[in-house]
């Protein structure tokens, strides 16, 4: 082949994945701290005591390691009616709390099936009754994360090269896929360092939706043991039903000038849904991932 043909056929394959990238933008909300913003003992913020019904059981985590059940730690609230402006595919309900807790201190990854609980995400619909619940006395102080306000901002939102992948059925070159995002205006040697709702996951180690899609078939996923459970028609349909899964939450180091809690070196944890649950409302069936660096 000619080298002017190689370099038309080059430039051409990447238009078309700067194309494919484009046709598959979604928008993220952006939730960055505050320290100047208004707290709410109702409203969206990281941390403090959670506005919760009067009945509220608080959410532990059995361990089967260790024989202890433990609190979560609450990490966060979303006032639905807050980010409704930045939900640009309506994707999340017009009002009501959405609330995320943790155990901090088994610091599961979400590999595991026997993980579940160890992660909780909760909806109400409306807050009638609700007050600011105090933190149980059996959680330690290590595991409190201070509160935090927050605002909102929507941002382009495009997928990791795996995922990308994963979603269209083809393989990129990594040459071809940073330059993609770069005419975007994504600094590609940059490590994004975020708080968000939606869009895609900043990935650090590799795409999670198989990690979903496995564990919501009772399979592990952190070890080739995991893996070789299954054969080549099972993971024909795990890849399938990956594609249904999708970023809820993606929360990254919260830090104040006397507290630090970090997942992992640098790590984020991620709270992902399937979209008929999210379309239905089924909060309760999202999982959870940890990666860090």
């Amino acid at each position: 082949m000619p080298i002017i043909d190689f370099f038309k056929g080059k430039r051409k394959e990447q238009e078309q994945l700067l194309a494919l990238i484009q046709s598959m933008t979604r928008q993220e909300i952006l939730m960055e701290v505050d320290r100047k913003g208004e707290l709410r003992p109702d409203g969206s913020k990281i941390g403090g005591q959670p506005w919760l019904p009067p009945d509220f059981s608080w959410p532990t985590f059995h361990d089967a390691e260790t024989e202890t059940t433990r609190p979560l730690s609450f990490f966060c609230q979303i006032d639905l009616a807050q980010v409704t402006a930045w939900d640009a595919e309506g994707l999340l309900p017009k009002k009501g709390l959405l609330s995320f807790f943790y155990d901090c201190e088994a610091f599961r990854w979400g590999f595991d099936p026997a993980d579940k609980g160890a992660a909780r995400v909760l909806y109400f619909e409306n807050g009638e009754d609700f007050a600011a619940r105090p933190l149980p006395d059996e959680l330690a102080e290590e595991y409190r994360i201070p509160e935090l306000a927050v605002r909102f901002a929507g941002r382009p939102s495009y997928p990791d090269k795996e995922e990308l992948e994963l979603l269209t059925g083809r393989e990129y070159h990594w040459d071809d896929y940073d330059k993609a995002l770069q005419k975007l205006g994504i600094d590609t040697d940059h490590d994004p360092q975020d708080h968000k709702l939606l869009g895609y996951a900043d990935v650090i180690q590799s795409e999670m939706l198989t990690e979903c899609a496995r564990i919501s078939r009772g399979l592990g996923c952190g070890d080739a043991e995991s893996y070789g459970q299954t054969d080549v028609d099972e993971e024909a349909e795990i890849l399938t039903a990956a594609k249904d899964w999708t970023l809820l939450l993606q929360l990254y180091t919260i830090e104040t000038e006397d507290f630090e809690w970090m997942f992992g070196d640098c790590g984020m944890l991620y709270f992902y849904i399937r979209k008929q649950d999210l379309a239905q409302r089924k909060f309760e069936n999202a999982w959870f991932c940890v990666q860090c660096g």
